[in-house]
C-alpha cells in the first residue's frame, strides 16, 4: 500500500491546539489593552493621520494671534504688562473679532503696574521715593479687566495639585449621570486673577493632554478641578461666539450605549454644535500640517497706530491668542510627527468642530476588533492544517492587506479608527508555529515516501509524489504537452557477438549509462530502459518551457557520447556502434502507471508513439536522428534543422514533416544539407532528371551522421518508382510508411 495522504501525517491537533492558546493570548491583549498595545495602537491611529492628514479650510472663521519671537524681540520678554493685553483687546474687538480667548495662564499680578514698580524700587532703597497719585492710580490688571468687560473673553484656567478653583461661567448639564469617574480630574487649579476672573465672560481649561510618548492626540473638552466640572478653552471660545449660555454633556446612560457599567462621555453640545468625546471627555484631533498656514504676529497689532479697519483675518472671526516662541514652552508634538505650538491645537479643535469633521472610536470598535482577532485567528488556523504551507501565508497577507485597508477607508471616508494591529499579529503569531508544525508533518511525509519508492522511482520523481501524494500515488495522472524521445543502438549483435556475458553486461551498463548522463545533463525524465533501447522525456513531472531546446540539445550531447564510445570499441579492435533517435512534441498522458504494487512514472498517447515511430525511420532515411515540426519550433542558436520528408506514419492517416537536426558548426553537415533541399525540392516540383543529378552529387559527400548514399538511394528509387506513373495534382511529395521501428 503507497503511504497514507498528507493529511495523516499533519500534526492537524497539534496546529489546533496551538493555534488556539495563542489566540486566547491575543484575545487577552486585546480585551485589556497593556500598555504596549496602547502605544503600538497609537502608531497605526498616527500613520492614518500621516496618510490622510486635515486639510485646513481657510474660509473657517478662526484665527490666531501669535507671540511670536519677533513679538518678543519689539515688545519685550514675556509676560509682557497688562495694558499691552488690554490694548490688543480693544483692537481686536474694534477689527470685528467675534470673540478672543488668551491661552495664556494670567495668575498672578502685573509686576509692570505703577504702583508694584514702585513697591520694587522702595523694597531695598534707603531713599524715600515716591510717584504721582495719578500714575499710581494706574493699575495694569484693572485695565485689562476692564477690556475684559461686557466683551466675549475667555481666559485659561490649569489644573493643578492645588489652589482655588474659579467658579465656572457656564454651567454644565447631563444627561445621564455625573461622568467624575470617567473624565481627567485634577485636586485644584491655576486660577486667574480675581478681577480678570471676573471681568472674563468665559473661563476654560487649558490642559492638553500627551501620551507617554509625548505626543498630543487628544484634547479634553470637560475636566474635573476639585468637585467642579470645568468646560474647556475651546467650548467657552465655542460657547461665546454662539451666544449660548451652557453645555450639555452626554453619557452612556442617556445614550444607551454600552460602556460595561461605567458612566462614561459620548458627546458634547455647545449651543448649536454637537461634537462627538471620547469616554473620558476627551476630543480627537485631526491634526493639519503647519505648512504656510498664516498666524498673525501680535506685534502687528500693537504699534503705535491702530491697524487699518479692514482685517480680514480678525473680523468675523474667533481669535486665539497663543504663543509660538520656543522660550514660553508650550510647542506640543502631534500625530504627523510635527511640533507646534498649543495654541494651534485648540484652534485646530475649533476648526474640527465648525466644519463638522471629526475622528471617532465607536464604544462598539473594541468588541468588533475581538470578533475579527478570533475569526481571523480561527481562519489561519485551519489554513495551517492544509497540506500547502503557502495557504496560511498567502492567508495571512490578504487579511494583513485587507485589515491596513479597511482601516485607511474607514479613516479616511468616515472618520472611524479601526485598529487592525492586533488581528494582524494574531495571523502572524499563528501562522509562524502553525506553519512550523506543517512543515514538519509534511517532512515526515517525504520520509516515508522515499523510504518506500525510492527503490523504484527516480529521486526527481519521489519529490514530486512527496509533493502531491494524493495525485501522484493513483493512476490518475495529468495531460501536458511534453517532449519524447526514444534512442536505440544500431549493431549491438555485431559489437557483442564475441564478448562474455560478463562483458556484455559491462558494455550495456556503460553505454546506458553514458546516454543517461548525455540526457539527464539536459534535465530530461528517463522513463524505462528497453535492452539497449532508452526512453525519455521532458516538462514532466518539472515544468520546462524550454522543453523542445532541451531535447535538441540533448540530441548532440547523445551524438557526442556515442562519438566518445566509439573511439574505445575501435581502440580495442571492436566495430563501432550507431544510433537512432526519434523525437516528438505534442499531448501525452503523464503519471505514475501500473499496480498499486509497482508504479512507473511513464507518458502515453499518440505523440509518444510517433516518437518511437521516428526513431525507426532513422533506418530508412540513413540518419542518427529524426524529429517532428513541432519539435524544432525555437530551434537553439546553434542547432540546424534540414527536413527530410512529408511522413504518415504507421497507424496515423495524416502526414507529418521529418527533420534532421545537426550543430550549425558542422560544415560538412551544413553543405550536404543544402544539396539535399535543392534535390528535394526538385523532387517535389517533379524535375525528375535535375533532382537526379543533385542526388548524384549528394551521395559523394560524406558526413558524420548522415548515411548520404542511403538518404539519395531512397529519392532514387521513388523517383524511378514515380517518373513513369501519373501523379494526381495534389501529390506534395508524402510518403506512407509501414514500419513501426
Amino acid at each position: 500500500m503507497p503511504p497514507r495522504g498528507a493529511g495523516a501525517f499533519m500534526p492537524k491537533k497539534t496546529i489546533w491546539v496551538t493555534g488556539l492558546c495563542v489566540l486566547l493570548v491575543m484575545l487577552t491583549l486585546a480585551a485589556f489593552a497593556p500598555s504596549i498595545v496602547g502605544q503600538l495602537r497609537n502608531v497605526v491611529f498616527d500613520s492614518y493621520q500621516r496618510v490622510f492628514p486635515r486639510e485646513p479650510d481657510p474660509n473657517v472663521p478662526v484665527h490666531v494671534v501669535d507671540i511670536d519671537e519677533a513679538s518678543i524681540r519689539l515688545l519685550g520678554q514675556w509676560p509682557w504688562p497688562r495694558s499691552y493685553l488690554a490694548t490688543l483687546t480693544d483692537r481686536l474687538f474694534t477689527l470685528g473679532a467675534v470673540a478672543v480667548g488668551f491661552d495664556v495662564l494670567l495668575t498672578e499680578p502685573d509686576r509692570t503696574s505703577p504702583g508694584a514698580i514702585l513697591q520694587s524700587w522702595q523694597r531695598f532703597s534707603q531713599q524715600d521715593i515716591t510717584l504721582p497719585a495719578a500714575l499710581l492710580a494706574q493699575d495694569h490688571d484693572n485695565s485689562l479687566a476692564e477690556a475684559f468687560l461686557s466683551r466675549p473673553v475667555v481666559i485659561a484656567v490649569s489644573g493643578a495639585v492645588d489652589g482655588d478653583v474659579p467658579q465656572p461661567k457656564a454651567g454644565i448639564s447631563f444627561t445621564g449621570a455625573r461622568p467624575d469617574s470617567a473624565i481627567t480630574s485634577f485636586p485644584g487649579a491655576l486660577s486667574p486673577l480675581p478681577e480678570l476672573t471676573q471681568a472674563a465672560a468665559g473661563i476654560g481649561a487649558i490642559s492638553l493632554s500627551a501620551g507617554d510618548d509625548g505626543v498630543s492626540r487628544t484634547v479634553p473638552m470637560v475636566v474635573r478641578m476639585g468637585d467642579t466640572l470645568m468646560p474647556s478653552f475651546t467650548a467657552e471660545l465655542l460657547r461665546l461666539a454662539q451666544g449660548a449660555g451652557s453645555h450639555i454633556l452626554r453619557t452612556t446612560q442617556a445614550s444607551g450605549e454600552m460602556s460595561g457599567g461605567a458612566v462614561r462621555v459620548v458627546e458634547m453640545r455647545t449651543g448649536g454644535a454637537t461634537y462627538p468625546l471620547d469616554g473620558n471627555g476627551h476630543f480627537r484631533l485631526h491634526v493639519a500640517p503647519t505648512g504656510p498656514r498664516g498666524m498673525t504676529p501680535a506685534h502687528s497689532l500693537l504699534g503705535p497706530d491702530l491697524p487699518a479697519a479692514s482685517h480680514p483675518e480678525i473680523a468675523n472671526r474667533i481669535i486665539l491668542v497663543g504663543s509660538s516662541a520656543q522660550g514660553l514652552f508650550d510647542l506640543r508634538s502631534t500625530a504627523l510627527g510635527e511640533k507646534v505650538p498649543g495654541v494651534m491645537l485648540q484652534a485646530g479643535v475649533l476648526e474640527q468642530i465648525i466644519t463638522q469633521s471629526f475622528l471617532t472610536r465607536p464604544d462598539w470598535m473594541p468588541g468588533l476588533e475581538l470578533v475579527t482577532i478570533a475569526l481571523v485567528g480561527l481562519l489561519i488556523t485551519f489554513l495551517c492544517t492544509w497540506e500547502s504551507p503557502m495557504a496560511a501565508f498567502a492567508g495571512t497577507v490578504v487579511i494583513s492587506a485587507a485589515g491596513i485597508l479597511a482601516g485607511w477607508l474607514a479613516f479616511d471616508r468616515a472618520g472611524i479608527l479601526y485598529d487592525p494591529s492586533m488581528m494582524i499579529l494574531t495571523a502572524i503569531a499563528i501562522l509562524l508555529p502553525g506553519s512550523t508544525l506543517g512543515l514538519i508533518g509534511k517532512e515526515r511525509l517525504r520520509q516515508s515516501i522515499r523510504s518506500r519508492f525510492a527503490y523504484f522511482v527516480p529521486d526527481a520523481l519521489v519529490t514530486q509524489i512527496a509533493a502531491d501524494p494524493d495525485d501522484a500515488l493513483t493512476p490518475r495522472g495529468a495531460a501536458r504537452e511534453i517532449t519524447v524521445m526514444f534512442i536505440d543502438m544500431r549493431r549491438f549483435s555485431t559489437v557483442t557477438e564475441r564478448m562474455t556475458p560478463e562483458e556484455i553486461v559491462h558494455f550495456l551498463n556503460r553505454y546506458l549509462g553514458t546516454v543517461s548522463d548525455a540526457l539527464t545533463a539536459e534535465g530530461a525524465t528517463i522513463d524505462k530502459y528497453i535492452g539497449d533501447a532508452v526512453m525519455a522525456f521532458w516538462n514532466a513531472p518539472i515544468n520546462q518551457p524550454d522543453h523542445r531546446a532541451r531535447s535538441l540539445r540533448a540530441i548532440s550531447r547523445v551524438e557526442q557520447s556515442i562519438a566518445a564510445a566509439n573511439d574505445m570499441l575501435a581502440a580495442d579492435g571492436l566495430p563501432l556502434i550507431g544510433i537512432g533517435i526519434g523525437v516528438n512534441t505534442g499531448p501525452a498522458y503523464v503519471g505514475l502507471m501500473g499496480s498499486r504494487d509497482r508504479l512507473s512514472y511513464t507518458c502515453v498517447g499518440d505523440n509518444v508513439t510517433q516518437a518511437a515511430r521516428f526513431e525507426g525511420l532513422t533506418r530508412i532515411y540513413g540518419t542518427n536522428n529524426c524529429v517532428g515540426a513541432p519539435s524544432i519550433h525555437d530551434l537553439p542558436e546553434d542547432i540546424r534543422a534540414v527536413e527530410l520528408d512529408r511522413v504518415v506514419v504507421k497507424g496515423k492517416t495524416e502526414p507529418v514533416a521529418l527533420h534532421c537536426v545537426y550543430h550549425a558548426h558542422d560544415q560538412a553537415f551544413s553543405s550536404a544539407a543544402a544539396v539535399f533541399c535543392k534535390a528535394r525540392s526538385a523532387y517535389l516540383a517533379q524535375e525528375w532528371d535535375h533532382a537526379l543529378s543533385v542526388l548524384d552529387q549528394l551521395s559523394g559527400m560524406a558526413v558524420d551522421g548522415l548515411d548520404t548514399l542511403l538518404l539519395a538511394q531512397l529519392y532514387r528509387d521513388r523517383i524511378t518508382a514515380l517518373r513513369n506513373s501519373p501523379l494526381p495534382k495534389s501529390w506534395d511529395g508524402t510518403f506512407v510508411s509501414t514500419a513501426k521501428r
